[in-house]
């Protein structure tokens, strides 16, 4: 083929979508821009965003048109028959693929088949594949009711895919440096080591000293599973150190319901500290043991058991809690304890 010849035609208005995209890296709508600047070139009824994980039930992140029964289906048992869950994550080969492409090998599960015909009312995807490690990546997935998706929209994705790759990993450290920065602040300059798990347990960062600190911490190398797990807010370690629990900030895709530990060496033990707070802000006895109690996990109507009282008086102590440390949610507790210690 000639250079002069030209394989498609951009439409008006696709650079400065592309350059919108841009200028979201590192903000909370980056996804929704990548679809903003994809769909002028491939046309789709309808979007779905989702996170895919080895042997795991995929995330329904964000979508534009699908309904809650849909969705609920699809979350409760119908992602066992997903194609794409089960398909293999590697290569160049598995960027941009359809649900047609998928299909090659056989045919779709019948039940599946039904659910895309009669409950999403589609008859092709166009999936674009970002991935996040060797086991985990986020789908974007256009739909359509009508009609396939061809092989020069198959082949455009590719092409359109080598230039949202790298949007995509400059995002990823982006937000990891967004969620640095808001622990440095936090730590008001004390040394901290810092881990970021997605949902699904995918490492999007670790800080170079986070592997001796969780050894010298919990005595491994990696954090203890129950640790990971808990809801706990502060976890008292050995040798001083104490793991913390942030609250994410931001809504992004890639941060969806991302956990993040932060590990500090503590001149103080935790019951210490707790006193000083208590003392700095005039907290009653009454609050410090529900701070300590939040802390812990304990939700509203857990409290009120082990202190014996009412969820309404747990809710009217947090309250007075709040207006004391100037702050107006339970999420901003965890903050306002780092920062005045």
């Amino acid at each position: 083929m000639a250079r002069h010849e030209r394989v498609y035609d951009l439409p008006t208005g696709y650079g400065r979508d592309l350059a919108r995209v841009l200028a979201r890296v590192g903000r909370d709508d980056f996804y929704e821009s990548v679809i903003d600047a994809v769909a002028p070139l491939i046309p789709c009824d309808f979007w779905i965003m989702a996170h895919y994980e080895t042997a795991a039930q995929p995330r329904i992140l964000s979508e534009s048109g699908m309904a809650p029964r849909a969705k609920s289906a699809y979350t409760d048992k119908l992602w066992r028959l997903d194609p794409l869950a089960r398909a293999p994550f590697a290569g160049e080969g598995h960027r941009a693929i359809s649900l047609r492409t998928l299909c090659a090998d056989g045919p779709l599960d019948r039940t599946y088949a039904r659910y895309l015909d009669v409950d999403l009312g589609i008859v092709d995807e166009l999936a674009l594949l970002l991935p996040l490690d060797e086991r985990s990546f986020l789908a974007l997935c256009l739909d359509r009711h009508r009609e396939a998706f061809d092989e020069s929209e198959l082949r455009l994705a590719s092409e359109m895919l080598d230039v949202l790759l790298e949007m995509h990993r400059q995002h990823i450290t982006r937000m990891v440096e967004r969620q640095v920065a808001h622990s440095a602040v936090l730590s008001g300059g004390a040394p901290t080591e810092m881990l970021i798990l997605t949902a699904g347990g995918t490492r999007l960062f670790q800080s170079e000293g986070w592997t001796e600190a969780a050894r010298q911490a919990f005595d491994l190398a990696l954090l203890p599973a129950h640790f990971a797990a808990t809801d706990r807010h502060v976890v008292p370690a050995n040798g001083g150190w104490c793991l913390f629990r942030p609250t994410c900030e931001g809504t992004d895709a890639l941060l969806h319901d991302a956990r993040i530990f932060v590990l500090r060496r503590e001149a103080q033990d935790f019951g210490s500290r707790l006193d000083r707070l208590a003392r700095l802000y005039g907290l009653t006895e009454r609050q410090k043991q529900i701070v300590r109690l939040s802390f812990e996990g304990h939700h509203n109507a857990s409290i009120a058991r082990v202190l014996n009282i009412s969820v309404g008086g747990v809710k009217n102590h947090k309250l007075r809690i709040y207006d004391k440390l100037d702050i107006t949610s339970e999420r901003e507790l965890l903050p306002a304890f780092l920062m005045n210690l």
